[in-house]
C-alpha cells in the first residue's frame, strides 16, 4: 500500500496543542497531513468565549457541537444548538460563534482548503493577545476582523 493511502489517526485529547485566549486547540488533522484539503481542530471554549464577527477569504468554516451550547451567526442567519449540532459557514460571508454555555464546551471545526492552523499557531506564539495584534495576524492569513475593537476570544 502507498504511504499516500495510509489512513491518518489521533487519539481522543491528542494532537498539536495550540493555545490562545482561554482556548485549547488540538489539530486532528492538517494541512501537510491533507495535502491541503482539510484543516480539523478540536476546540475547548470556555464559557461566553468566540471570535467577533469575521470573514475568510479562503477557507470555508464547518463547526459540530461535541459538547456545550453554541450560537453561530453567519451573514443574516442565527441559530443556536448543543451536541449533534452542525452549521457550516461558507467563505466569504461574516461569521461567528460564541459558548452560550456555563460551562467548557467542545467544538469540532473543519477548514477548507486546509491550512489554517498557522493562523491559530501564530495567535498561540504571541506573549500579549489584544485586537490589534489579532486583527493584525488575522489580516496576513486572509481573515477579516469586522469588529476589531472585540476582543478575539472572551474569556
Amino acid at each position: 500500500m502507498h504511504k499516500e493511502h495510509r489512513i491518518h489517526h489521533v487519539a481522543p485529547g491528542q494532537g498539536p496543542c495550540i493555545q490562545y485566549g482561554g482556548q485549547t486547540m488540538n489539530v486532528k488533522l492538517s494541512a501537510a497531513q491533507s495535502k491541503g484539503e482539510l484543516t480539523v481542530i478540536e476546540d475547548v471554549i470556555p464559557p461566553n468565549g468566540g471570535p467577533p464577527l469575521h470573514v475568510h477569504e479562503k477557507e470555508n468554516e464547518s463547526y459540530y457541537v461535541l459538547e456545550g451550547a453554541f450560537e453561530f451567526v453567519c451573514g443574516d442567519d442565527r441559530v443556536s444548538g448543543g451536541p449533534g449540532t452542525f452549521v457550516f459557514a461558507p467563505r466569504g460571508l461574516p461569521h461567528r460563534y460564541q459558548n452560550i454555555g456555563s460551562t467548557d464546551g467542545r467544538v469540532l471545526f473543519a477548514f477548507s482548503p486546509a491550512g489554517i492552523e498557522a493562523f491559530f499557531a501564530e495567535l498561540g506564539e504571541q506573549v500579549e493577545l489584544n485586537p490589534q495584534i489579532m486583527t493584525s495576524i488575522a489580516k496576513r492569513h486572509g481573515i477579516t476582523i469586522c469588529a476589531a475593537s472585540v476582543p478575539f476570544v472572551a474569556t
